[in-house]
């Protein structure tokens, strides 16, 4: 409908709640699809269940997804949102411990939800070439961005500077990677502890001596039986 004064608000307006009914949906099957995968894994999943449990046709999911695997792809896309509004911090930030550390707790949250789910992406993404081009994409998209982060822990003094920003980046990622990897293979045990102590150990062959290491944000449990 136009108005008088020429503006075609009623489409616009019937438009945008066309859109958020669209992505509404859309997350709702996305959302769907993680609680089967955390339940039991990804390539135990089928469409078929997926379609189920969020209530709509098969055809519907096809109009949203081109397939399982895009599923991942989506999650791919919220772990680069997370790594972003980090980034957006540092130039504020009076310390970047807290940003990092909290930074791998924020990588685990979608994944680290289950160890099956998460052993079941990391095979999803080493045999599917669609989901491994996107993995390796956001590997080193992080790697420039965590960069940015330390070569600001740099700046504030808080990191040692022999070793250049990027290469950082890349030991934080081992140890990410090297964290989640290993729990998910391990018998069950709490996540958050692990990222803490495997953290606090990385902080300190990072940090600079002339600045004390602060205490962590989250108290950190000494090593159990639980640990390989």
């Amino acid at each position: 409908m136009v108005t008088k004064l020429g503006v075609e608000t009623p489409q616009l307006e019937n438009g945008s709640r066309r859109e958020r009914r669209r992505e509404e949906l859309r997350e709702r099957i996305f959302q769907a699809a993680i609680k089967l995968f955390i339940k039991q894994g990804f390539f135990n999943t089928t469409v078929e269940q997926i379609t189920e449990v969020a209530d709509v046709g098969k055809g519907t999911f096809f109009n949203y997804f081109e397939s399982k695997e895009h599923l991942v792809l989506k999650l791919t896309e919220a772990q680069e949102a997370v790594l972003r509004k980090v980034v957006a911090e540092i130039e504020s930030a009076t310390s970047v411990r807290s940003l990092l550390q909290n930074l791998q707790h924020q990588i685990a949250a979608g994944p680290g939800r289950s160890q099956l789910m998460l052993r079941s992406l990391l095979g999803c993404a080493y045999t599917n070439d669609l989901v491994w081009e996107k993995f390796k994409h956001l590997l080193a998209l992080a790697r420039e961005l965590i960069s940015q982060v330390m070569r600001r822990g740099q700046e504030l003094g808080e990191i040692r500077v022999d070793i250049p920003p990027l290469e950082l980046a890349r030991l934080y990622q081992q140890m990410v990677f090297g964290t989640n990897a290993i729990w998910s293979l391990h018998p069950p045990a709490n996540l958050d502890e692990w990222i803490d102590r495997t953290f606090d150990i990385f902080w300190r062959g990072i940090a600079t001596e002339a600045r004390p290491v602060p205490r962590a944000a989250r108290p950190v449990s000494s090593p159990g039986k639980e640990q390989l």
